[in-house]
């Protein structure tokens, strides 16, 4: 124990006293006070749904019409766009194109039909939901005009057209609009720090042994300590770094809550229950560890930094295509599909597919510690064959070995 936790806190070290690491930590945590202290600093008041997400225009100008009173029309506008200055005009189309490239108005309005219009527009802004409430204004004129000629009265006309319906969510398992966006960042971090630290542990494993220095190593350390102390080590420093960056975040952003509170996404994100930060540590941790002796063992297997990519390719592709069916699976709302379901169970997929399934899904205790008891299983089992194979891949030069050769290797290893 005394060489692993020797070997440990010096992988540890050296990440800690890395000045890209320690770099690009204090970079991010900057970003994200930048970000989460922006409001408090850009404007005095919470910011509303307008200044974050849809935005609508300001001036209107709409044709006259012999197919749509156009009064009743600008007025069901304004109706459902509140502010907006409405000119009703009785110009070509060409010359509302002009005064529109002039900056006169920001859209013009030109009805071909009582349920048909063209929408004219200098620029079509991604958040510009101006289109949608002239939709809902030109149906409800519509409809209103067809009351009338019906012999319903304007005022029941209008009542009837603006009645709404009340309703209140019971919902009995998560709520996914609310656990969606914190689900995907988690996600994103722990394929983040799998890919990266990983990498990083296979190419000091390769390093060492392309430069010889392995043959000096594995004689005053038993492979097994080496392997695990340098895995453990850089799953601690990534785990310490995922810690800073998500407790700084968390900090910033108790700091500015009121200038967040209109935002779903932001609230959604930091408002996650505390459960849901155990679950995301105890499969960071499980997940971070089968990858890393997966890439561990299969590093010890180079000869040169060159072999790398091509021996611990199948260990990425397996990282990739589990975060490619979970993201899918988020995306298109169906985490409980049987795929996930099984996904779920398969040590190299569970810390995705289960983590994904408990924040946005339908899953039993019973299944979540079914599917943690075989992934801690299956880390162990790993982590041991990854040390017999770090044991005899080390002190294998040459040709990559052929897999029946891997195996005669570990099993004289043993002896």
């Amino acid at each position: 124990m005394k060489q692993f936790f020797t070997i440990f806190k010096f992988e540890l070290s050296g990440y800690l006293k890395n000045k890209i690491f320690t770099g690009l930590t204090v970079i991010l945590i900057l970003v994200m006070a930048a970000v989460l202290f922006f409001p408090r600093f850009s404007q005095s008041k919470t910011p509303d749904a307008d200044s974050i997400g849809a935005s609508y225009a300001s001036k209107m100008l709409l044709q006259e019409s012999t197919e749509t009173d156009a009064s009743l029309l600008a007025q069901c506008i304004k109706q459902q766009l509140g502010d907006i200055e409405i000119t009703v005009a009785d110009k070509s189309e060409e010359q509302m194109k002009k005064e529109i490239m002039d900056e006169k108005y920001d859209i013009a309005v030109i009805m071909t039909s009582p349920l048909s219009y063209r929408y004219i527009v200098k620029t079509a802004g991604i958040t510009d939901m101006t289109g949608y409430a002239v939709d809902d204004a030109i149906i409800s004129c519509y409809r209103m005009k067809k009351l009338a000629d019906l012999g319903v009265p304007q005022e029941e006309a209008a009542d009837i057209l603006e009645s709404g319906v009340t309703s209140e969510a019971v919902i009995i398992g998560n709520d996914q609009s609310q656990s969606f966006f914190y689900t995907y960042i988690l996600m994103f971090l722990l394929y983040f720090a799998v890919m990266v630290y990983g990498q990083f542990v296979a190419q000091g494993v390769a390093l060492e042994k392309s430069s010889r220095a392995m043959e000096l190593l594995i004689t005053s350390a038993k492979p097994v300590n080496l392997m695990f102390g340098k895995i453990l080590g850089a799953g601690a420093a990534g785990l310490l770094q995922l810690v800073l960056l998500l407790g700084s975040a968390m900090g910033f952003y108790a700091v500015n809550r009121q200038f967040w509170q209109d935002n779903m996404i932001i609230s959604s994100v930091f408002d996650m229950p505390a459960k849901m930060l155990a679950y995301t540590a105890l499969f960071f941790v499980l997940g971070f560890l089968i990858y890393s002796f997966a890439f561990g063992a299969a590093a010890s297997l180079a000869n040169k930094l060159e072999d790398i990519n091509t021996l611990t390719m199948p260990v990425m592709f397996c990282m990739i295509i589990t975060f490619f069916i979970t993201i899918f699976s988020m995306v298109g709302g169906n985490v409980d599909s049987p795929l996930m379901k099984i996904a779920s169970f398969v040590p190299v997929t569970s810390p995705m597919a289960m983590f994904t399934r408990i924040t946005m899904g339908s899953v039993s205790a019973a299944e979540i510690a079914v599917s943690v008891a075989i992934l801690i299983a299956s880390t162990v089992i790993t982590g041991y064959v990854a040390a017999a194979i770090y044991k005899a891949g080390v002190l294998m030069y040459g040709k990559p070995p052929k897999l029946n050769e891997l195996v005669r290797a570990v099993k004289n290893n043993k002896k």
